[in-house]
């Protein structure tokens, strides 16, 4: 894990440097994150409690409406022995001015975890209202117990200053053969409020939801918060 926290880290320096040399007409942005939270769930199992987590992320514009996305995070339990390392490539494309839609490949690397470790191939759609709202819709087949995951999700957006914003998501999820489940699975939730320190660094608290519709490991409500670095 160390060495993996290295390399991102040697990342996280260097690519603000490799930037300046990249020609304008191929714009792409960096984000490195660091976030702590009280529990991890995924897909409606509890992984791990207190977990410590990194991400950091690229998008690279390749016309005014395709971008591809690449990065990576790894999450360790405090005092535990889950420990998570996570990469992935994305290409994402808008569809007139109210819709988005990607498509993804992952792998998740896992240890002493209940989910394997295995390729993740996956599909997003989103609707842009002309409001604080929109909505999306996404599905996933993950390689490693060859079963389905699917959400219905609405996300909210609420600026309180030039500096602050208030942001939730309310999910519905539904499963096919993933780990032996099948049918609904749980209804989640997150409530997150930023602060832009500057125009590199936000401060992000939230408190996050998973309200299981099959019983499984029980209820979880989870809280933490995230720092963000863009370059």
């Amino acid at each position: 894990m160390k060495n993996f926290v290295l390399v991102l880290v040697v990342l996280g320096v260097t690519c603000p440097l490799l930037k300046s040399e990249v020609g304008e007409d191929i714009p792409y942005g960096i984000e490195a994150v660091t976030g702590l939270r009280s529990a991890y769930s995924y897909r409606g199992f509890e992984l791990a409690s207190s977990t410590l987590d990194f991400q950091l992320e690229t998008e690279v514009a390749i016309n005014n409406d395709l971008s591809l996305a690449a990065g990576g995070w790894i999450a360790s339990e405090l005092g535990g022995q889950f420990e998570e390392k996570t990469g992935f490539l994305e290409l994402r494309t808008t569809l007139g001015d109210a819709f988005t839609a990607g498509a993804a490949v992952g792998y998740h690397g896992y240890s002493n975890s209940v989910i394997r470790s295995g390729f993740d191939l996956s599909g997003t759609f989103t609707w842009h209202t002309k409001t604080d709202w929109k909505f999306s819709t996404s599905v996933a087949h993950d390689c490693g117990v060859g079963g389905w995951y699917g959400e219905l999700a609405s996300h909210w957006y609420k600026r309180l200053s030039d500096d602050a914003f208030l942001s939730g998501k309310l999910g519905v999820s539904g499963t096919e053969d993933y780990y032996g489940l099948s049918g609904l699975s749980e209804l989640n939730g997150r409530l997150s409020f930023t602060y832009n320190v500057n125009t590199m660094l936000s401060v992000t608290p939230f408190v996050g939801y998973s309200h299981e519709l099959r019983h499984r490991d029980g209820n979880e409500i989870h809280a933490g918060f995230w720092f963000e670095v863009s370059f």
